[in-house]
Formats: C-alpha cells, structure tokens, sequence
C-alpha cells in the first residue's frame, strides 16, 4: 500500500536543497558580478571614480544580478540533492517502503513555487528602485569626470567642440576658469570660435547639457554661403553655451522598460497600443476617404468624357485633364496606404519585457519540475553530476531565452511564445523523461 512520507523526510530533503541553494547561490552571484563589473569597469574607472562610487554602483546593480542568479542556483540546488538521493539509493528506498512517487516530488515543487514568488516580489520591489538609484549616482560620476576634466591649462574634448582652457582666478575654484577657447570642430577648417573670460561650468537638471557661463565672449562664425575665409564676429558681455557632454546619458535619462514594475509596464504598454490603434485608425480613414474621392471622380470623368465629345471646347478639355491627373494622384495615395505597414517597434520590446518579468523567476518552479527526474537518471554520480548537469542546462537555458528575445523583436514573433519557450522546453523535457522512464522500467521510481 501506497503512503505518504512523514514530515521528517520533506524537511530533510528541503534542508538540503535550501544548503545547497545557499553554495550554489554563491557560485552564481560571484560569476555575474564579475561580469557587471567587467561591463562597466573601463567607463566608471576612465572618470576617476572614487571607491565608494563604485560600491554605489554595485550595489544599485544587485537586483538585476540576483534576478538571474536565483532561478540557476535553485537549478543546481535541486538537481545536486536529486542526484545525491538517487545515489545513496534513497529514492529506491522509499519507493520500497510504499510511498508514492508524487510525495517524493513534493519537497521540490514546494521549493521551486516558493521561490519563485519570492522572486517576482523581490524584482519587483527592488528593479525599479535600484535603477533610479544606479541613474542618479551615474550622473553624479559624469558631473564629477566633466569637471575634473574642464581643468586649468587643459584641453577636452565635448561631441565637436575643442575646449582649450587657461589659468583659474586666485582663490577661486577650477570651475571658474579664464581665456577659454572654443573650436567646433564639425565645420572643418572654416571652424565657428569662441573666446571668452571668466569661464563656470554647471549641469542640467538631466545631467545631458554641460552650461559654460562666460564673460567677455567674443564669437567668430562662418558665413554660410560665403567664400573661405569669411567670419562675422559678434561681441557679448555676457552669455551661455549648452554643450552636449562627452557621453550622453540616453540610457539614464528615461526609464527603460526593465526598470519598470510590472504595473507600470502593463500601463505603458496599453498606452502604446492605444496611440499604435489611433494611427491604424487615422490610416483607414484616409484610406476610405481617398477611395470615396476616387469613385466621385470615376463619375465626374464620366459625365466630363460624355460633355467634351459632346462640346469639344477648350474649358471641357482642360477639366478633363484635370480629373484625369486627381484619379492618378488618388489611386498611387492608396497605394501608397495599402503598402504603409503601421507599427510600433517599442511596443513590441514592452510586451517582451514585460513577457521576460513573469518568465525569470517562474524558472525555478520549472527548473525544480525537471531535477527529480533527471537526477534519478544520471546513474549514480552523484552531486557533482548534478552540479555538472545544471551548468549545462543554464547555458541551454540562457540560449534559449536569447533566442527567443531575438525572434520576438527581429522576426515579430508572439512574445508570450517567444519568451516563454524556454519554460516550455524545460517542461517538456520533464514529461519526456518521466515517459521514457515507465517505458524502460515500467514504472517511475
């Protein structure tokens, strides 16, 4: 007779799942670090960063680290303790005091939906918060490097202005500079320059715009369609330049939809496809409207074609001509409609963020479906065979999920497919296995 496991059993095998999440964890967290850190270390060391700086910014940058690394740990996890009892034969022992195969799969599917939850909760709690901080500490660093560079006696560079600069005032900050010269650079050798005294840099608002404030400022600009050698010169006693800074802050200066919790992107994502069904909208009414003045013309040219054989007149003629010319121009504007695809490219990478979101950290559950039964079939290895397979398994994985982000947004693929057939194959992967296992042994355990 068939029973259920003493509580004692599950405890034990979730202790040993949650230590060994805990090593793997470590394993995982320290690979991805490495990997952010190698992302961004040559931009935030090549602005002088100071060390606490950078820890701002990893820290800023642990939410999305941890987003991937607990679905693959909680992988390892529970394949390790699934290869451990299958070679200690502890499976085969249960199995032969009576207890279901299911109450064996308990532990792991409990493990697996409970992380799972806990996850989404923490990405989305954490993500969005975590991105504005890492915003806001990156543009202090660039406000940092753009005024260690904008230094006495110094030359640098901003988009396709040279800024040359002189001597500080005694007793002022380097941020007060004098005789600066500025070239742009984008006219070539007949360049627009400015000289000025008494220069100051501050930073919009966005941290987009380095504003130069300068005395004194005397401007030579070349005359467009004059010859080479040509400049009018303005003279001002006071004025502001805004200048691009040296890297924009494109990525930091909006929210990308990674950032977002998954309420807000639900928002974004109808508001996009509300404007993308008012511009589909718009289309089909010129459509129709185009092709109602094309059936009133076909009659017009009819009634026309009937006066002028009729007349013969110069005034009918010329109305014919014209009638003709208004259906030709009609009939291409509808083809040119017909052939106009309205779409909306971003809406398309929302919909597989957000896709991606609910994706990520339902992994574990499907992950801690496919341990059992491919830990019992990795003949006795053991828990290095378990860790061994789950490091292939996330490689499959994160190839998969790269695969299926690429088809979503250069092949226009449904995203809920497209993103979750990595789940999907992992799902598969378990029902496959357990049926090959009855087929070869005639039962599952």
């Amino acid at each position: 007779m068939k029973e259920r496991p003493s509580f004692t059993l599950w405890r034990i095998t979730i202790s040993e799942i949650m230590t060994s999440f805990l090593g793997t964890f470590l394993f995982f967290f320290i690979v991805f670090l490495i990997n952010q850190v190698l992302l961004f270390a040559e931009d935030i060391l090549s602005r002088g960063a100071d060390l606490l700086s950078v820890v701002k910014l990893l820290f800023y940058s642990l939410p999305t680290i941890l987003a991937i690394t607990i679905p693959f740990s909680i992988l390892a996890a529970t394949l390790m303790t699934s290869s451990r009892q299958n070679s200690d034969n502890e499976l085969l022992a249960s199995s032969s005091l009576g207890i279901r195969p299911l109450w064996l799969y308990v532990p792991f599917l409990i493990i697996g939906l409970a992380i799972s939850i806990g996850s989404f909760c923490f990405n989305e709690w954490s993500i969005p918060r975590a991105a504005q901080g890492f915003k806001n500490e990156y543009a202090e660093l660039i406000k940092k490097s753009a005024k260690i560079e904008l230094a006495p006696y110094s030359i640098s560079k901003y988009g396709d202005k040279l800024l040359v600069t002189g001597g500080s005032e005694e007793g002022s900050s380097a941020s007060r500079l004098q005789d600066v010269l500025i070239i742009d650079q984008s006219g070539g050798y007949d360049s627009d320059t400015v000289i000025a005294d008494d220069v100051g840099i501050e930073f919009s608002k966005d941290s987009l715009m380095a504003i130069l404030s300068m005395n004194s400022l005397t401007e030579l600009k070349r005359l467009n369609d004059a010859s080479a050698g040509d400049f009018s010169v303005t003279m001002a006693k006071s004025a502001e330049i805004r200048i691009r800074i040296r890297e924009p802050l494109m990525n930091y200066s909006s929210t990308a939809p990674s950032e977002m919790s998954l309420t807000i992107l639900a928002k974004k994502i109808k508001e996009k496809e509300r404007i993308l069904d008012d511009r589909i909208k718009k289309k089909d009414f010129q459509k129709d409207t185009a092709l109602d003045r094309l059936r009133l013309n076909y009659d017009l040219l009819a009634i026309e074609t009937q006066q002028e054989r009729s007349l013969k007149t110069k005034d009918s003629l010329t109305s014919l001509t014209l009638l003709q010319n208004d259906l030709i121009s009609l009939t291409n504007k509808i083809k040119s409609l017909e052939n106009q695809k309205i779409n909306d490219t971003s809406l398309q990478i929302y919909r597989l963020e957000y896709e991606k979101k609910l994706v990520l950290p339902s992994a574990c559950f499907f992950f801690a479906l496919l341990a059992l039964p491919l830990g019992i079939g990795s003949k006795r290895a053991g828990r290095a065979a378990g860790f061994g397979i789950a490091l292939l398994l996330s490689v499959i994985y994160w190839a998969l999920l790269f695969l299926g982000q690429t088809l979503g947004y250069r092949q226009n693929v449904n995203p809920v497919f497209s993103m979750w057939m990595p789940n999907l194959v992992m799902l598969l992967a378990t029902i496959s296995l357990w049926v090959v296992r009855k087929i070869k042994t005639g039962h599952f355990l």
